[in-house]
């Protein structure tokens, strides 16, 4: 796992950019967000060039977050929360206590690691609520033009991010019927012109294919001329 630009971004807002080397408060000479292998006195970079070495310098945080991913899975703003800690404080070792920890104590251990020489410093008590912020946040499931899937069943999302609910829709040349809540429905089901399968039991019975996974799962069959049944395909 990478760190993402979400995370890039939150280490970006506490560790500040600067593109000409100097010499930070122990006297080592850094450049661009805090790097320090082979700068020296008057050297000068791009910002794609010190955007660059922040991810590089990245890298053995971020395996040092992994170094516990068979312990906890992490999904992304876990990770990239961690890895903006592990970049300030070195690791995540002791946070974790050495993977033994759970996810709720290591949430609110983060801001107890906002000191410097004993005292408190604000720049690391918002830094260590930042992430601790994001470490808790949750996924968002993702979802995308087409078919969509959640443990209630399928549905279909337009390209503006709109869904069909109560009403036929006409996909890749077969007809699908949508309940009122948006899913896909299979088997037999009434429509009045109106209303997917209404409470007076009124309307057309259609079938639709309930062949779980199969290919034409939820296309609208119908009757052929000869009396035959067919999922039906329109041009």
């Amino acid at each position: 796992m990478n760190i993402s630009e979400n995370g890039l971004n939150l280490i970006k807002s506490f560790e500040g950019c600067r593109l000409t080397a100097y010499t930070d408060a122990a006297g080592v000479w850094t450049i661009g967000w805090g790097h320090t292998g082979g700068v020296y006195a008057g050297q000068t970079i791009a910002q794609a060039q010190a955007d660059q070495l922040l991810k590089d310098d990245l890298k053995a945080y971020e395996n040092k977050v992994m170094k516990y991913d068979d312990t906890y899975g992490w999904n992304q703003n876990e990770f990239d929360a961690l890895v903006s800690f592990a970049y300030n404080v070195g690791s995540i070792d002791q946070l974790t206590a050495n993977g033994t920890r759970s996810r709720d104590t290591i949430a609110s251990k983060i801001l107890e690691y906002n000191k410097s020489g004993g005292k408190v410093l604000a720049g690391l008590t918002r830094r260590r609520a930042a992430e601790q912020g994001l470490f808790l946040t949750p996924m968002q499931a993702k979802t995308q033009y087409g078919w969509n899937q959640t443990q209630y069943g399928y549905w279909w999302q337009y390209e503006d991010g709109t869904y069909p609910a109560n009403k036929w829709e006409l996909i890749n040349h077969h007809w699908y019927l949508f309940n009122p809540d948006g899913y896909m429905v299979t088997g037999w089901h009434r429509w009045d012109g109106q209303t997917c399968d209404p409470e007076d039991g009124s309307g057309d019975w259609y079938f639709l294919d309930n062949t779980s996974g199969g290919p034409y799962e939820g296309a609208c069959w119908h009757t052929r001329e000869n009396g035959a049944q067919e999922i039906w395909y329109v041009d």
